[in-house]
């Protein structure tokens, strides 16, 4: 593939799975009215998942698809904190799991996220996550501003590296 065919095939699957999320479709509760040559059923804990695995590797493939697959789970887990269906916990778990511990990268959409999920779900042990590379679970406690501070580094282009005196 060109270059530009593999932007096109990335975009492509990031625009797909963000209708899937968008659509309500990966919490629905009901199959689908369908026609009698064909099933859907409802949504599955193992389809959110691959949904979720898909945008991480997603956004680790490219850097410039990192922020849109990250929002993109963001809106995940919003449909899942909203939603009804029976495997809403284990989904949770699944979210934490997948994100903090099989995930050792930080970024600062990760850092947003994980913030979000914070205050979603405040209740939960927040060091075992964070363990690294924070100190504690307050991200923004000053043990871990020094951490925070590399993750959220703003590389500055060169060519206006000469204004910043």
């Amino acid at each position: 593939m060109t270059g530009q065919e593999e932007r096109d095939v990335l975009f492509a699957r990031l625009f797909g799975i963000m209708s899937i999320v968008q659509s309500g479709l990966l919490v629905r509760t009901d199959p689908l009215s369908t026609s009698a040559s064909s099933a859907t059923l409802p949504s599955t804990l193992s389809s959110y998942e691959e949904v979720l695995s898909q945008l991480l590797i997603l956004g680790e493939k490219k850097s410039w698809l990192r922020e849109s697959a990250w929002f993109t789970i963001k809106l995940a887990v919003d449909a899942i904190e909203e939603s009804e269906v029976s495997w809403k916990n284990e989904a949770i778990e699944s979210t934490l799991k997948q994100l903090f511990i099989d995930n050792k990268i930080w970024s600062p959409e990760k850092v947003a996220l994980a913030l979000k999920l914070q205050v979603l779900f405040s209740h939960r042990n927040w060091n075992d996550l964070f363990s690294s590379p924070f100190r504690n679970s307050d991200l923004y406690s000053p043990a871990n501003l020094q951490a925070l501070s590399r993750i959220l580094k703003v590389r500055m282009l060169p060519s206006i590296t000469h204004l910043v005196p």
